[in-house]
């Protein structure tokens, strides 16, 4: 049983990855897992058949979500885009609870909030790049490598939406065929994969330090980036509500909200 809650909560995990907005590392939260993932991560040759035990099937998870998710799930945010914005609005708030107890916030916390808040709201609507078409030139290559780099930021920082960076880097849809179609684009893979396994070692190295050295701190900086992130989703869908949709989506957000409570009783 504890290994299926742990495949379903690595799904849920890898659906972040896919849809806009959203941060897997903060449904990780959510789903009261992030910590431990990050410390077995850096203990795995320690009690290493039991730091297994728990990763394989979050990552198994993860990469059936994030296959699907290219496919077939991206077809349910194209084709019920509001009710599926909707529902991970839910998932993400959530986390609030969670955070508020694990941090203490003073007036100068709360202005760090604020600005990190201003700045992520800067980055996400206002910066967008040129639409990425890979070449066989070297530029194209440490490109692909770059944006492997950052799939590991977004994947291990909390709030921070990978497929929204991947947006506003005019590389979202690169990155979409990429994961709908890895066998077909191999040496790409193998690039991207190379920039993600090295922005996962470094970044969960500097997480780990911020959580042992500067933990408050810490937790008020994802709370800023949890805020911005459900800011970013409204944003998208604030014009699609209307009176003729309210209930389903107030109902569909419960739904989100209740269900990090239940994956977290296990």
């Amino acid at each position: 049983m504890q290994t299926f809650i742990l495949f379903f909560k690595g799904l849920i995990i890898g659906i972040g990855k896919v849809i806009p907005g959203v941060s897997g590392s903060l449904l990780a939260i959510s789903l009261g897992v992030y910590e431990e993932i990050l410390f077995r991560i850096q203990n795995l040759f320690q009690s290493f058949k039991e730091n297994v035990r728990f990763l394989l099937p979050l990552g198994i998870g993860v990469l059936v979500a994030v296959l699907l998710g290219s496919k077939v799930l991206l077809y349910f945010f194209e084709t019920f885009y509001i009710y599926t914005v909707v529902f991970f609005i839910g998932l993400i708030v959530g986390t609030v609870p969670n955070i508020l107890q694990n941090c203490k916030r003073s007036f100068k916390d709360w202005m760090i909030i604020f600005l990190i808040f201003l700045g992520m709201y800067f980055f996400y609507t206002k910066l967008e790049l040129p639409e990425f078409v890979p070449d066989s030139s070297i530029f194209s290559f440490l490109y692909i490598l770059f944006l492997g780099f950052v799939d590991a930021v977004t994947m291990v920082m909390p709030g921070i939406s990978g497929t929204a960076t991947y947006m506003m880097l005019g590389s979202y849809t690169f990155i979409l065929n990429l994961f709908a179609n890895p066998f077909s684009q191999i040496g790409l893979c193998i690039l991207f994969g190379m920039g993600l396994v090295l922005g996962v070692l470094l970044m969960i190295r500097f997480v780990n330090y911020c959580f042992l050295k500067h933990k408050n701190i810490t937790w008020n900086v994802i709370f800023a980036f949890l805020l911005s992130s459900i800011f970013f989703l409204l944003l998208k869908i604030i014009d699609l509500i209307d009176s003729s949709n309210i209930f389903s989506l107030f109902l569909l957000f419960i739904i989100g909200f209740f269900l990090i409570s239940l994956t977290n009783k296990d």
